[in-house]
């Protein structure tokens, strides 16, 4: 016996199982393994419970679905966007499309984080680089496929007909232009 008069408890040389060790670590008493476990219970329902994300909820839309509106200032006029999945100014995976006018460009450019672009209808010129030119030319069709790691100067421009591309990455969404004079959002 020990002086508190608690008998000293003794493990076998087989090793220590959780029950041991829990027994050694908070006593005989359930003062100290319900709060214990009432923490556990808490913390799995705050990570998988009621009140997981939004975006963990399947989404599925039709072409009706689809919303189009003008796109933000710093996009040129006549282009038009829609939100799919996410929020572009927030951080996170987003999904958008964009419809871009016959004859119309985008001027280059880079964003801030990764970005992948999929045509969806359409044809259209890809430029890669600071420039059009002078810049890697890629011709895209419906299909066609682009990955641009983050700062990647790129530029695009329509010809005879619209395109439709889905562009996904995870935001926030940042666009500069390559010469600061090409922002649209800029223009007196």
């Amino acid at each position: 016996m020990v002086a508190s008069g608690r008998t000293r408890r003794r493990f076998s040389k087989g090793g220590m199982g959780w029950k041991r060790v829990a027994v050694m670590l908070w006593g005989d008493s359930t003062m100290f393994r319900i709060p214990f476990l009432a923490l556990l219970v808490t913390v799995g329902f705050a990570t998988v419970g009621p009140g997981a994300r939004a975006e963990e909820r399947p989404i599925v839309l039709t072409p009706q679905d689809i919303r189009w509106q003008a796109a933000p200032a710093d996009f040129p006029k006549g282009i038009e966007i829609a939100y799919v999945y996410g929020n572009v100014a927030q951080p996170g995976p987003f999904v958008i499309r964009v419809k871009m006018p016959a004859h119309a460009q985008i001027a280059p450019h880079t964003h801030n984080m990764d970005e992948t672009l999929t045509v969806l209808s359409g044809h259209f010129t890809h430029y890669i680089g600071k420039s059009f030119t002078g810049a890697q030319t890629n011709e895209l069709a419906t299909g066609g496929f682009v990955h641009l790691p983050r700062e990647t100067p790129h530029a695009l421009r329509t010809a005879d007909a619209s395109v439709i591309m889905e562009i996904s990455g995870v935001g926030p969404f940042g666009m500069t232009y390559v010469n600061p004079g090409d922002d649209p959002s800029k223009a007196e």
